[in-house]
């Protein structure tokens, strides 16, 4: 199951997605609520809305037999962190890209309890080009060119809550980041490495920015992440683990909400 990051879309994780189902995994990419419409519909809902639809899609897609592997992007690793937590049965390993544990903008940790106040008087803020390498890549990218305040308001509630909680995730964990990242900080690796969660392996790119499952070393994403899966696949001895039966990918299970 792959989860996009904040203002973006389900098909920021496409090319991640056709890269696993060939190789014979099924693919799920869910995209958020309040995503893939207008930056205003996004200040309509709350984190929880963005966890009810990644939850409704494990209790679809995955099973305590079959549990899932969850690869969130930035906001969607906070999320696939928070559905391992609190849906452990369904959720067999963690791939966390450019996790939004710590952001490069610290002064927004402070202003967080001011953010709903500001939201009523600027809801929306003019955000600045996609932060991708690839210069075609941030040309072709899907989402939003305005920051919604009060969501971002929401996305700094759920990051308090996941750090406050990481010492207990139990799951094996790839964590990828690129040191080039100018929105999620390194300090973020760090500190899911200080909290002792799970069994973490770190990839560090070099050249990439933020979006990794886009931008100019994605085909490295892909591969570490397709490594990783086969590795948890054949410790299991499972021939019936997630995604071994018909390498489908389905780009869009917003259909659950």
């Amino acid at each position: 199951m792959l989860v996009h990051g904040f203002t973006a879309t389900a098909e920021e994780m496409a090319f991640l997605a056709r890269q696993l189902s060939e190789k014979g995994r099924q693919a799920i990419a869910v995209q958020l609520p309040g995503h893939g419409s207008s930056a205003a519909d996004l200040n309509r809902v709350a984190w929880r809305d963005w966890y009810d639809r990644l939850e409704q899609t494990l209790l679809a897609f995955a099973t305590p037999a079959q549990p899932a592997i969850v690869v969130g992007q930035s906001l969607g690793a906070l999320l696939a962190m928070w559905a391992a937590l609190h849906r452990a049965e369904r959720v067999a390993a963690l791939v966390l890209l450019a996790p939004a544990l710590v952001l490069q903008s610290r002064w927004l940790h402070w202003l967080r309890p001011a953010l709903p106040l500001l939201a009523r008087w600027r809801p929306l803020l003019r955000k600045g080009p996609s932060d991708i390498a690839d210069p075609e890549a941030r040309a072709a990218r899907r989402g939003y060119d305005q920051i919604p305040v009060r969501a971002l308001y929401e996305l700094l509630c759920l990051q308090r809550e996941v750090r406050k909680a990481l010492p207990l995730l139990r799951q094996p964990i790839l964590a990828v980041q690129s040191a080039a990242d100018h929105t999620c900080s390194w300090q973020g690796i760090e500190l899911l490495k200080a909290a002792g969660a799970g069994r973490v392996e770190i990839v560090r790119l070099e050249r990439s920015f933020h979006v990794v499952s886009v931008d100019c070393e994605k085909e490295i994403v892909a591969a570490r992440v397709h490594e990783f899966v086969e590795r948890y696949v054949a410790s299991h001895h499972d021939p019936s683990a997630p995604g071994t039966d018909s390498g489908r990918s389905f780009l869009d299970a917003s259909s659950l909400s």
